[in-house]
């Protein structure tokens, strides 16, 4: 499968602190109250120059200002560390990534058995999404939803969305099956996997994966606005891992950043495969329908005049975005706890200020 490369190093931006730089990417916030959910945000090179602050609140009602290290679930940019685990496990001789779902997670039924760890990883597995099993079943976000549930969902509904690997189509069912192979293939949860072999190792010290609710370690309120435009707590106790449920703060997704360049974890070949995007054709050799360049849990941006590698998440009471640029060896994340901020916007326009350049519209 093709591997995306970065052809314009021709331009390479200087990664020296720069004063009229970190004020330009404070002005960006200068709009956000210092009294509602806000943001934490940093741009970091490889070379330690690095820019980032933070503002609003972490609690509202406690009136705690959000710092660097303040932590938030990160939603779908948790997808990542669960592509990463499945390679890890791949590279272990564990698993392999044309294996049958069935093989993990038996009770899904025969009508999944084509649907294989590649095409969940590329969104191509044409599995119902379980989000919407539990919407049909009257289950809201703030209710409790167990994974014991949702595979009694996928199990009552033998129905393919489409023919395997004919059609991209997001789906968060994917990765929180694959959560479920990783407990499988390594006889450890997912959150116990992640935390021994890859938070550990890289020093991401305050970052987990949560599968139970309420937390034992303090988490930035989530919020959301009611009918009257108003702040209140959005928070879902549901226990599903994979698609989501990473909690980290913008300091420690640094660390993970650098890792596509360092190799530290998993190897540099291995990380490499992070970026390689799914086919392009279906088994029958046809356009696969609405394909993405979408790769190990990441997409890949064209920005800029460059590629890079990205992703976003969007979950009850938070919204997060990831970006990292290889060539450049520079992290980017914003992570807010406000479900409709624009994490995306902000940490494209830090981009931009950094790299010099207009995003495309």
């Amino acid at each position: 499968m093709p591997i995306v490369q970065n052809n314009n190093q021709n331009q390479q931006p200087d990664p020296t602190y720069n004063q009229a730089t970190d004020e330009a990417i404070k002005q960006l916030f200068d709009k956000i109250s210092p009294n509602e959910p806000g943001y934490a945000y940093i741009a970091s090179f490889d070379d330690g120059t690095t820019y980032k602050g933070a503002v609003g609140l972490d609690s509202i009602e406690e009136k705690l200002p959000i710092t660097t290290k303040t932590i938030f679930n990160i939603a779908s940019a948790s997808k990542q560390f669960t592509a990463f685990a499945i390679l890890l496990l791949e590279q272990e001789g564990k698993l392999n990534l044309d294996d049958s779902i069935l093989k993990y997670v038996s009770s899904l039924g025969t009508y999944a058995k084509p649907v294989t760890l590649r095409h969940l990883i590329h969104h191509t597995g044409g599995i119902v999404d379980y989000m919407e099993l539990a919407e049909g079943a009257n289950i809201k976000y703030t209710e409790k939803l167990t994974v014991e549930q949702s595979l009694e969902h996928l199990n009552n509904h033998q129905i393919a969305e489409f023919p395997v690997g004919t059609k991209y189509d997001y789906s968060n069912t994917g990765y929180f099956l694959l959560s479920l192979v990783v407990e499988k293939a390594s006889g450890k949860s997912l959150r116990e996997f992640s935390k021994e072999r890859i938070f550990k190792p890289l020093n991401m010290n305050d970052t987990s994966i949560v599968d139970r609710y309420p937390t034992n370690f303090p988490v930035a309120r989530g919020y959301s606005k009611n009918m009257l435009e108003a702040y209140e707590i959005f928070e879902s106790p549901w226990e599903h891992t994979g698609d989501g449920a990473v909690h980290t703060h913008v300091e420690d997704f640094v660390k993970w950043g650098q890792n596509f360049t360092t190799g530290t974890v998993g190897g540099k070949d291995l990380v490499k495969r992070m970026s390689e995007i799914g086919p392009k054709t279906s088994p029958s050799g046809e356009t696969i329908i609405n394909n993405k360049d979408y790769a190990f849990g990441l997409s890949i941006g064209k920005d800029f005049n460059r590629h890079y590698l990205e992703h976003s998440g969007g979950w009850a009471g938070y919204a997060s975005h990831f970006m990292r640029f290889l060539e450049e060896r520079l992290t980017i994340a914003v992570l807010s706890n406000y479900d409709e901020a624009k994490s995306e916007k902000y940490a494209k326009k830090i981009a931009e200020v950094i790299l010099g350049n207009s995003a495309k519209k």
